[in-house]
């Protein structure tokens, strides 16, 4: 009589298990919501046993806890390395803004999961990650408010309330970024940053 043997997972260096471990739950969450995540799925999205998911979190909030705070620190470094810091080269400010708006794009394109989760969260989000992306965004608000200062500068006396200017292009950005997860076949990429180029050229003249 033969048996077969179990195949288990190849033991991986905790941080790598902890990243395979929440790609999975990033998984779960994207496909069916708070509520699909448990610790069984989490061990069957990620093809590894339970024991080897509590090794790592002794419960389902320890793996929503690590992921969320995984997703909003990737979110915030891949926002606010686009975003240019003081000087804007030999570009104009609308280029500048243009290409920050393509960058985050395409960052929503290669991580729609993680965007998802940020742009339009899901029911039973909790309420402490929701707050983690407000202090996030706001954040990042201030900086777009000083770029805006800094291309209206730029641009001379164009009569624009910088700090709504600044509320306006993150709104933009945003926007894009909505869509582009939604809809990605209507709303493309290149459509996107086309129309945001041309209204970033369009504000300083009103």
């Amino acid at each position: 009589m033969s048996t077969t043997r179990r195949k288990y997972a190849p033991r991986l260096p905790p941080g790598q298990r902890r990243d395979q471990l929440l790609d999975g739950a990033l998984d779960l969450i994207a496909c069916g919501g708070f509520d699909a995540l448990t610790m069984e799925a989490v061990a069957r999205r990620s093809g590894v046993t339970k024991p080897v998911v509590y090794e790592l979190y002794a419960n389902r909030a320890e793996v929503i806890a690590a992921l969320l705070d995984r997703e909003a620190e990737r979110a915030t470094a891949q926002v606010l390395g686009a975003m240019p810091t003081t000087d804007f080269g030999e570009r104009s400010p609308e280029d500048v803004y243009t290409d920050t708006v393509r960058a985050f794009v395409n960052a929503v394109v290669a991580s729609p999961e993680r965007w998802r989760l940020v742009l339009l969260p899901p029911e039973g989000t909790p309420v402490e990650f929701r707050q983690q992306v407000a202090l996030v965004r706001a954040q990042v608000l201030a900086q777009v408010n000083a770029l805006a200062e800094l291309g209206l500068k730029a641009l001379g006396n164009t009569g624009l309330d910088a700090e709504l200017l600044g509320h306006t292009m993150l709104a933009l950005a945003e926007m894009a970024g909505r869509l582009v997860i939604t809809d990605p076949e209507r709303f493309t990429p290149d459509r996107l940053v086309a129309f945001v180029g041309q209204v970033a050229h369009l504000l300083p003249t009103g």
